[in-house]
This record gives C-alpha cells, sequence and structure tokens, in this order.
C-alpha cells in the first residue's frame, strides 16, 4: 500500500495496463477521492461513500501509461486512510482501479537529516535522494512497530477487554481521546454526542494505558450512613468494570508526538538501511569470513530490531499485552 507523509502533497503513481502489456489511457483518468477512516469528531460525519473531491493527474512523460497525482494538503493533516478511485478507458473500454493510500507520521524529520548524518547535497558522499530517505524511514518505522507493538502517532482505533472487577480497564495502546464506551454491545458513554447512560465519570489513567471511574465527587458508605440515608449499591462493588465482561472501547490512540527516543532508533535504524551488513543479516548469515576478516552475528541480531542500540532505545516502550481489535 502507498503512503503519504502527513501535512504533505507526496505523489501517487498509477500505471496502466492492458491485455499483459502498459499502454496509455484514452484520455487523462479522472480520480475520485474518499476518506476510509470515518473520523467521528467530523460534522457532517464523512463516510468510506462520501467523494472527498475529484483530482485530475499528470502524465509521467518519462514513463509510458503512468500517471501522476498529488492529493491535496487538507487531506494529509491527519493519519488516515484515502481511497483512490481512477477512471479511464483503454481502446474504448471503460476501467475501474481503487488504491488506498496510508497518511502516515515519519519518526524521523526529514528536515534534520545533515544532522542525521544523511546530505541533501547529490555531490555529497552522504548523498541521499529524498525518495531513498523515505524507504529507509519505512524501513525504521516498520521495524520499530514491530518490536514496540505500537504506534507512534494518533489513530482512531476499537479495541474489546475484559473488565478484572477494578475501577481501571486496562487498554493495549495508549488512548489520547475516549469516544464511546460499550458493555455487552450496550452504549454506555458517547462522549461525541454527550450521552451518558451510565452516570460514572470516566476519564484517562494516569499512565495513558486505560480508563478509570473518577470517584473524586462520588460520596462513600461512610458518608452516606451519617447522614441517615442508605448507600448505593454501587459502593458495595469491588470495581466497575466486572471481570468476565467485555468492553468496546472506541477512541483516539496512540502519541501526537514522536518520542525522542524513538526518533533516534529510527535514525539508528535508517543508518542501518543503508549499511551493507543489513542485507546479509536480513539473509539469516550466521558467518562471513573472508581472507583478512570474518564476523559472526549473536542471536539478538535476530530479534528486536536488529540494532542493539535501537533496541536499548526502544525498551521502555515495548508492550507485551494482546487484545482484540475490530
Amino acid at each position: 500500500m502507498a503512503e503519504i507523509l502527513i501535512n504533505s502533497q507526496s505523489p501517487i503513481t498509477h500505471k496502466v495496463f492492458w491485455n499483459g502489456d502498459v499502454a496509455n489511457a484514452d484520455a487523462i483518468p479522472t480520480v475520485g477521492l474518499y476518506d476510509v477512516t470515518m473520523d467521528p469528531t467530523i460534522s457532517p460525519a464523512i463516510t468510506p461513500t462520501t467523494l472527498l473531491t475529484t483530482l485530475t493527474p499528470s502524465i509521467d512523460e518519462s514513463n509510458p501509461g503512468t500517471y501522476i497525482v498529488n492529493v491535496p494538503y487538507q487531506y494529509t493533516n491527519r493519519n488516515r486512510t484515502l481511497r483512490l478511485s481512477w477512471n479511464y478507458t483503454v481502446n474504448g473500454t471503460a476501467v475501474k482501479k481503487e488504491d488506498e493510500v496510508y497518511v502516515i507520521t515519519p519518526y524521523v524529520d526529514f528536515n534534520h537529516a545533515q544532522d542525521m548524518g544523511f546530505s541533501t547535497d547529490s555531490s555529497d558522499p552522504g548523498y541521499k535522494s529524498y525518495k531513498e530517505l523515505i524507504m529507509a524511514e519505512k524501513y525504521a518505522r516498520k521495524q520499530i512497530e514491530q518490536y514496540t507493538g505500537q504506534n507512534f502517532y494518533l489513530e482512531d482505533e476499537t479495541y474489546i477487554v475484559y473488565g478484572h472487577d477494578s475501577d481501571i480497564l486496562p487498554l493495549p495502546s495508549r488512548i489520547a481521546e475516549l469516544y464511546q464506551l460499550y458493555s455487552n454491545d450496550i452504549l454506555l458513554l458517547d462522549n461525541i454526542e454527550e450521552i451518558n447512560n451510565w452516570n460514572f465519570d470516566v476519564i484517562i489513567s494516569e499512565s495513558g494505558y486505560g480508563i478509570r471511574i473518577n470517584r473524586a465527587n462520588m460520596l462513600d458508605n461512610t458518608v452516606y450512613t451519617a447522614n441517615g440515608m442508605v448507600p448505593p449499591s454501587i459502593n458495595d462493588y469491588s470495581g466497575i468494570f466486572k471481570s468476565g465482561v467485555p468492553y468496546k472501547v472506541y477512541g483516539r490512540f496512540g502519541w501526537a508526538k514522536v518520542p525522542d527516543n524513538v526518533e533516534l532508533a529510527a535514525i539508528e535504524l535508517m543508518k542501518d538501511y543503508f549499511s551493507k551488513d543489513t542485507m546479509w543479516r536480513n539473509k539469516y548469515v550466521k558467518n562471513i569470513s573472508t581472507f583478512d576478516w570474518d564476523f559472526e552475528y549473536t542471536g539478538d541480531a535476530y530479534t528486536g530490531t536488529g540494532n542493539a542500540y535501537a533496541d536499548n532505545l526502544l525498551a521502555d516502550y515495548v508492550l507485551t499485552t494482546k487484545v482484540e481489535i475490530i
């Protein structure tokens, strides 16, 4: 799947194939742009069938049958999944092709390429093209996400987790904003429509990896009995989130900013991407030797990210909790 960097107008290419060969369309294609992530905070609601805009691509003069389109800046301002619907005719036959494109947050700021040890000067020995930096960052990002078990950007997600007779409901990912909370598919709380069918104040826990009941304004049994009142049944429970009960949590998860250690690890892994021995390590080569040198990788080279320094930088961000995502 193609990727576009957040807050950019990265080009998306499409090649026309016809009868097993590259061909030119009869005319310039039209491209319909759709958002398939359905951000609930947008009003009126945008659905996967809502046409955002129609784009007109340009011809790639150096590559026959290839067309280039740039997604407008206003549609790349957050992490989302876009669908591009390419419509054209070839030899009078109508063709429709759909591609999904991720708008992603890079873990490294390319404006700091010089500080990273890469040069943007084509005459410099350390020169790396923008396309090469893009590929290296993607390599580093995927390594980091695989190792840590989390993504370091904001995205809307739904999780099903089970209670444990506690006021705290642990979550597998860091939550930034709670949209909706269900219990056995019954709506308890909707912060978008400001609906509370539960009458409890639910807030994000201090760690960020859970939600909890805020008891600050709730009275305990002592206060009720001292005033001659019968304590509500809620005070008899050990916790609000009951054991074995599935809770569906819909919200915005992740990180608003890439942590410094994650960016440093990504830079190290980008350097690895351009390193000559990466090719051998990716082939699971255990020992390489020549007439004047030899080396052997430890088993750790095939776990984590494959980079000891990067693994140390990421150690505090590794998650092990497994949960169902819907």
